[in-house]
């Protein structure tokens, strides 16, 4: 069995990789900026490493540790990382220790928001009405072009220059030119304009596949029943779904364009009628895998066993029905409720009786917390000391 160096220790999909892998007999390690992070509480975690700014120097650091602790694999687990890592990448397959995650021209195709767009619409995938601006003037044309309100998107959710990351400001809604504007010029990275797309009308939907060099060898889907940020984000409530025909079959000519090997999200916009149309590719982890691998698809588990060079049968099947609750999420969600609607955001908003409700009230039958195990009861506690220091440092 591997020893596995699990980075960004502070998320979920962390603590879900933890867990997957110990009971699959690897040993497990975790790095993190913060300093308790969630997944080193587990009982399971067997050493812990600081790391002390995303930064390439920072990251030199872990893999100096990785390598005196016989590290076999780093499984890095936020784009951040995967950048960081890669930007050495030789250094530490000269170690002796394998990344977790494709090359950077790989994950270019997810990670640069503008190629995925392209390469879905060449190979037939929907997406939404888009514009590539690459002037101020051009930025206001696609919006008049599209229609308002319409969406500013960044190219990039962690751009980075070489040193360092630039801020994440996210997707803004505008309705008139000016909040345009202050939107455009706050989310232009560098010489990368921000994407300019038409408001899509539906739910998010999202198919979570494992792949072998293009072919996925694991499928898994759920519905969000409620989002950390009420305008879509990842979910605090989710259930397991069947795999729905529609999601699968663009996903996987998408991810077999890409030539994708390990672990993807491909999220959709879909109203239930008409065609879904692709948000975006996630290719990394996300935090809702534990959902995934209550319900029987153990992704952490089978992308070790596909990096060690052991067979992975294809799952085809899956429990359906499972509901997960991510707790601090629904504690986010009433606190982005309670401050209100974004500015520029038209769609509907829960009020915050709904958000009080939702926090306090009975939740759907047979609902499991994410974190909590009676197996491995202390990460439960870490969540709430991460979560109070968050909203401490970030708001």
């Amino acid at each position: 069995m591997a020893r596995v160096l699990v980075l960004d220790g502070h998320t979920n999909q962390a603590l879900a990789c933890v867990r997957s892998l110990a009971q699959a007999a690897h040993e497990v390690l975790v790095g993190s900026e913060w300093r308790l992070p969630l997944a080193a509480w587990s009982r399971f975690c067997r050493g812990t490493f600081h790391v002390r700014a995303q930064t390439a120097e920072s990251f030199s650091a872990i893999r100096e540790w990785a390598e005196s602790e016989k590290v076999e694999i780093v499984l890095p687990l936020t784009e951040r990382s995967c950048r960081l890592c890669n930007h050495t990448r030789a250094e530490w397959e000269r170690g002796g220790i394998t990344i977790a995650c494709g090359p950077d021209a790989m994950l270019m195709l997810a990670f640069d928001k503008a190629a995925t767009v392209h390469l879905a619409s060449a190979c037939g995938v929907a997406i939404p009405q888009t514009r590539f601006p690459e002037s101020d003037e051009e930025c206001v044309a696609s919006a008049v072009a599209l229609g308002w309100p319409c969406v500013v998107k960044p190219r990039f959710s962690h751009s980075w220059d070489g040193r360092t990351f630039l801020p994440d400001r996210g997707c803004a809604y505008a309705s008139e030119v000016d909040a345009l504007r202050k939107a455009v010029t706050l989310r232009r990275q560098a010489g990368a304009w921000p994407m300019i797309q038409a408001c899509v009308a539906g739910t998010g939907r999202g198919v979570f596949a494992l792949c072998d060099r293009g072919r996925v060898v694991a499928w898994f889907a759920h519905e969000r029943l409620r989002d950390v940020q009420p305008t879509g984000s990842g979910s605090s409530l989710r259930r397991s779904i069947a795999l729905d025909d529609r999601l699968r079959q663009p996903a996987a000519r998408l991810l077999a364009a890409m030539e994708w090997h390990g672990p993807a999200m491909v999220e959709f916009r879909d109203d239930g009628g008409s065609t879904p149309v692709l948000m975006e590719v996630n290719g990394r982890f996300w935090n809702s895998l534990q959902l995934a691998v209550d319900a029987g698809v153990d992704f952490p588990r089978m992308w070790i066993d596909l990096l060690t060079g052991g067979s992975v049968p294809p799952v085809s099947s899956y429990t359906e029905g499972v509901t997960s609750r991510w707790l601090w999420g629904d504690v986010k969600r009433f606190l982005r409720i309670a401050a209100g609607p974004p500015s520029g955001y038209t769609g509907p908003y829960p009020s915050r009786w709904q958000g009080v409700t939702e926090l306090f009230g009975p939740q759907p039958s047979g609902t499991r917390l994410e974190v909590w195990r009676p197996s491995d009861p202390w990460p439960a506690m870490g969540e709430w000391i991460q979560g109070v220091q968050e909203v401490m440092t970030h708001g």
